[in-house]
């Protein structure tokens, strides 16, 4: 999957896409299927008319989140998957205009949330008890959930990373035996809403002001050698990188073994590796993407 360009949110269309929760609804399940689906697919697995998702779809690629497959056995008709592993609207910190975009932004989602918790309660669960409890469990993780519980956390990660102004130091303090108190700086609130529902999930949209993502544009080059690989030779090479055999392989990309085993060796020799161990030692320290994300 190629890196992600950042939408402009003062663009014509981009805050009317972010209000659009039911086409957002879609990217998102998009994005959790790893592979083309078709118009009929999405509507077998949502509900929802084939119009609708057809509209939907055609939005999302009209802002280039969504890419056109041709049809492919076993797949008869034109699938759709997602061009992007995220989505990220940037605005101009320095306007006053564009600000206030992303604060209405940020309103609707807030709106949008309160109105699906109080739809989609579990009659079932009344917070006026005051339930509280302790969950210990030992799960087996597979390299793909940890795939998608490093995806969801990193946006929270980068949010409590991102510079803050620092308090200026009292005079004489730089002469302390001791180090300065580790004060608080972060206040955390997990909240937990049971619904029940057939209520498709949001994707992540990260909103960042423009003189952020120009400080994070200076990147070392990429010595992977990925960018040389066509989109289903990426995603062969991360999958094998991540450890998962030709057969798994196969089975979530739906294509055959002898494929894979095709496309294997077009990325051995593209990147000058002979071995799967060697493959994944050349991707070492690279960022992972769930297999189908490209």
């Amino acid at each position: 999957m190629p890196n992600t360009t950042p939408l402009q949110l003062d663009d014509q269309g981009v805050l009317g896409l972010l209000r659009d929760f039911e086409a957002l609804r879609i990217w998102e399940v998009l994005r959790s299927a790893r592979t083309a689906v078709t118009v009929a697919e999405l509507a077998h697995a949502t509900g929802l008319e084939q119009r609708v998702l057809q509209g939907h779809v055609d939005l999302l690629a009209k802002h280039g989140l969504v890419d056109t497959v041709r049809a492919r056995k076993p797949r008869k008709s034109v699938g759709y998957r997602v061009s992007t592993d995220r989505i990220v609207i940037t605005f101009d910190d320095g306007c006053a205009e564009s600000i206030a975009r992303a604060m209405s932004s940020s309103e609707s989602v807030r709106r949008e949330f309160e109105r699906c918790v109080e739809r989609y309660a579990d009659p079932a669960f009344d917070p006026a008890v005051g339930v509280r409890f302790r969950q210990h469990s030992i799960q087996y993780f597979t390299k793909e959930d940890f795939a998608e519980l490093r995806r969801r956390m990193l946006a929270v990660i980068e949010f409590l990373a991102a510079p803050r102004p620092r308090p200026p130091q009292p005079r004489g303090s730089h002469a302390l035996s001791i180090p300065p108190t580790p004060f608080c700086n972060q206040a955390i609130s997990i909240r937990l809403d049971p619904i029940v529902g057939e209520l498709l999930p949001l994707p992540a949209v990260w909103m960042t002001p423009r003189s952020k993502l120009k400080q994070s544009t200076v990147h070392k080059a990429d010595k992977t050698g990925l960018p040389g690989l066509a989109p289903r030779e990426r995603e062969v090479a991360l999958a094998l990188a991540d450890g998962l055999s030709r057969a798994h392989v196969a089975e979530r990309m739906r294509i055959s073994v002898h494929t894979v085993a095709t496309l294997a060796r077009r990325v051995y020799r593209k990147l000058g590796v002979s071995s799967q161990a060697a493959l994944a030692a050349r991707l070492a320290g690279h960022s992972r993407r769930k297999l189908g994300e490209r």
